[in-house]
């Protein structure tokens, strides 16, 4: 299945991120008002490269994504 990148309009709680993802959250890239959230095991379930926010931050992100800024960003 083709990974997702969800850009939500509000900082999502943990458990909300949990389900997006699809598994336990990381905080796998922060650059300036960008965070990116992905799977924690993303390597190990040989989750698909998500091409999306591969590109929006530009290293490799495995799975579903979630791509926080500005307000939305995690403290």
């Amino acid at each position: 299945m083709k990974p997702i990148t969800h850009t939500p309009m509000l900082s999502p709680t943990l458990a909300q991120a949990e389900t997006l993802i699809g598994g336990q959250v990381s905080l796998v890239f922060e650059q300036g008002e960008l965070q990116v959230l992905a799977d924690q095991d993303s390597a190990k379930k040989n989750l698909e490269v998500n091409s999306e926010a591969s590109d929006m931050c530009g290293v490799k992100i495995m799975g579903n994504a979630i791509i926080l800024k500005g307000d939305t960003k995690w403290a």
